[in-house]
């Protein structure tokens, strides 16, 4: 038995006086109706009904039932129906990991557009490099650069953009420009450090072979954006994503070198729980990003 469509129905029985119309606004037979009453009775070891051929009417027990049961249907129901607000609607608590570089140079300048559109929302963005743990610790969505490791969260690519070899004019006039990956080990070269020792600069040749160089530099930073501001005051020579050197190289800050060597893509994702019943707010999230138009960056 269900237990619960069964009070459900006894409730509309009590409330309607009928089986006939309680069937109808359950969308069940009239028989299932009488047949779901009968066994929450034999379920209670109680009639809950007396029943006429011109009557419906509770027993005293039933009568008490029914005053214990119907205000827990309707808290379940307005349960239902807040849940499907917040799945449906653009309300609650939204919380968002991204990049440090990539979401100061993205996400804060058009964060204000997104929050002025959605006023119900509450928006928490955690600016970190850090690879949170969505499940445990109550993220709803997450941007991921590079790799993914394997897991069973839903992954969405947002964009997809290249490594590039840069440094500044007055580096190179002093420096001189590196011709070969191997020369780069001579040079002062300013490196990312996310997590573990990442000191391996990787080149694929034109006959697509793989070269890995070690290299070794006097700074290190976890943030991409100050070794970009060394490199334009001449600090050395940095190895940055396009997005993130493309107004300088624009400009003419910063000067692509090594320009025969490819390297790496990288994939930006957005990382979230589920697929299936995705919230609306998670959603509307997604939509923005894919606005920014973020695919035309190289």
């Amino acid at each position: 038995m269900d237990k619960l469509n069964a009070i459900s129905v006894f409730c509309k029985v009590i409330e309607t006086q009928s089986f006939t119309q309680t069937a109808q606004l359950e969308n069940i037979s009239v028989a299932m109706a009488s047949k779901l009453v009968a066994q929450l009775e034999e379920h209670l070891q109680t009639r809950l009904l007396n029943r006429t051929t011109r009557k419906i009417s509770p027993t005293e027990a039933g009568l008490v039932y029914y005053q214990h049961c119907q205000p827990i249907l309707a808290e379940l129901n307005e349960a239902d129906a807040s849940i499907s607000d917040l799945s449906s609607s653009l309300q609650g608590n939204l919380l968002v990991s991204v990049p440090m570089d990539f979401g100061l140079r993205f996400i804060s300048p058009n964060l204000a557009e997104f929050a002025k559109a959605n006023p119900n929302l509450h928006i928490e963005i955690d600016f970190s490099d850090r690879r949170v743990d969505l499940m445990s610790e109550g993220y709803d969505v997450a941007l991921r650069i590079g790799n993914l490791q394997d897991s069973s969260l839903v992954a969405k690519k947002l964009a997809t953009t290249t490594m590039h070899f840069v440094a500044s004019p007055d580096y190179i006039a002093k420096h001189g420009k590196p011709k070969t990956p191997t020369d780069l080990q001579h040079h002062d070269c300013l490196l990312y450090k996310a997590s573990g020792n990442q000191i391996y600069w990787e080149f694929t040749h034109c006959d697509g072979k793989i070269q890995r160089i070690k290299m070794h530099s006097k700074l290190v930073s976890n943030n991409g954006l100050t070794l970009v501001e060394m490199a334009k005051a001449g600090v050395g020579i940095i190895n940055q994503p396009y997005f993130l050197i493309e107004q300088d190289l624009t400009s003419g800050k910063l000067v692509e070198l090594l320009t025969d060597y490819k390297q790496q893509t990288i994939d930006l994702h957005a990382i979230y729980p589920h697929r299936r019943y995705l919230s609306a707010k998670v959603k509307a999230f997604i939509n923005f990003l894919q606005s920014l138009d973020l695919g035309k960056h190289r």
